[in-house]
């Protein structure tokens, strides 16, 4: 695929589909912004980009947003549950009507190549096949785990309030950290890569850090001592769901045993879904990626509140 491009961008509201939207101007092609959240765009940083509002739920509706561009940027909406399955056959419906052969899926973490018994991991191995299966032109990315996670309402906070970090990544635990915006150079870099249509990559940051490591680079960006406190996975699920304020969303048990099984998987499971092998990733599809360290120091870690809303997005 060369020349100037229109690419589709689902979910692009999200701090991931933003940062292809990003990409996708920084390469010279022309973004098309699927989202019902259309202010977000009006960022000069996103000029250029076109805003097409379109449900998942509507085939029609995701066609006519379709028609015309030469590629699609796709996820599926994290909080969709049972209606992820039929949002991503009607991705692929939309696809075919429109036209559009080429297909970059986001499944916005890693998946395993057959299903492993953890309920998370097996529903998105199970949305990739959707799409896979669909006949199109289709490369699938598997990111790890995100540095802009250090930006949410779980994380944030306590580090630059209380100097305390608590997570559910067993201590000792190693993995390849890896930033949004790099997310979506990996994305934008298979799309000329007729080479990779059917693959599925795991996709990670340049170093293996453990959690340890981790918890030092922050300590020196926001210049306070950083205490690590590992939580057990139920009990984190529990937290978070109260601090985040997900009560509209699921009752809190069941997000606390959903996490508490997927957590205690990542602890255990010796697929080790956090890491990657960077070297072998990076000689195959070489992009420049960005150190955790390079990371921290562009961020704002001030403790400022803005609108009686405690510092931290919802989600990475």
């Amino acid at each position: 695929m060369s020349g100037q491009k229109t690419i589709a961008v689902l979910c692009a509201s999200s701090r991931m589909g933003q940062a292809q939207v990003r990409e996708v101007l920084a390469k010279g092609h022309t973004p098309r912004a699927i989202s019902r959240s259309g202010d977000i765009f009006e960022r000069d940083e996103f000029r250029g980009t076109t805003v097409v509002s379109a449900d998942f739920s509507d085939v029609d509706a995701l066609a006519e947003a379709f028609t015309g561009v030469d590629a699609i940027f796709s996820a599926i909406p994290s909080l969709a549950g049972d209606k992820s399955a039929q949002y991503a056959q009607n991705l692929v419906d939309a696809a075919k009507k429109a036209g559009v052969r080429r297909i970059v899926h986001n499944s916005m973490m890693w998946a395993p190549d057959e299903p492993c018994g953890e309920y998370y991991y097996d529903g998105i191995l199970a949305l990739e096949n959707i799409v896979a299966g669909s006949g199109l032109d289709v490369t699938i990315i598997r990111p790890v785990l995100f540095m802009d996670n250090m930006l949410t309402r779980f994380a944030k906070p306590n580090m630059v309030n209380h100097g305390l970090y608590k997570y559910c990544q067993r201590p000792g635990m190693l993995a390849n950290w890896i930033a949004m915006d790099d997310v979506a150079k990996f994305v934008m870099a298979v799309l000329t890569r007729d080479d990779l249509i059917g693959r599925r990559i795991a996709v990670g940051g340049p170093e293996t850090l453990a959690v340890e490591e981790v918890v030092e680079i922050m300590s020196e960006a926001i210049g306070r001592p950083i205490t690590y406190e590992y939580e057990d996975p139920y009990k984190w699920g529990a937290r978070v769901h109260e601090e985040v304020g997900l009560e509209a969303l699921m009752p809190r048990d069941v997000y606390a045993d959903a996490m508490g099984s997927f957590y205690t998987f990542n602890n255990t499971s010796p697929l080790r879904p956090f890491e990657v092998d960077a070297k072998a990733l990076l000689a195959e599809i070489p992009v420049p990626l960005i150190t955790l360290r390079e990371w921290v120091a562009k961020q704002d870690w001030s403790p400022d509140r803005q609108e009686g809303v405690a510092i931290g997005s919802l989600s990475g």
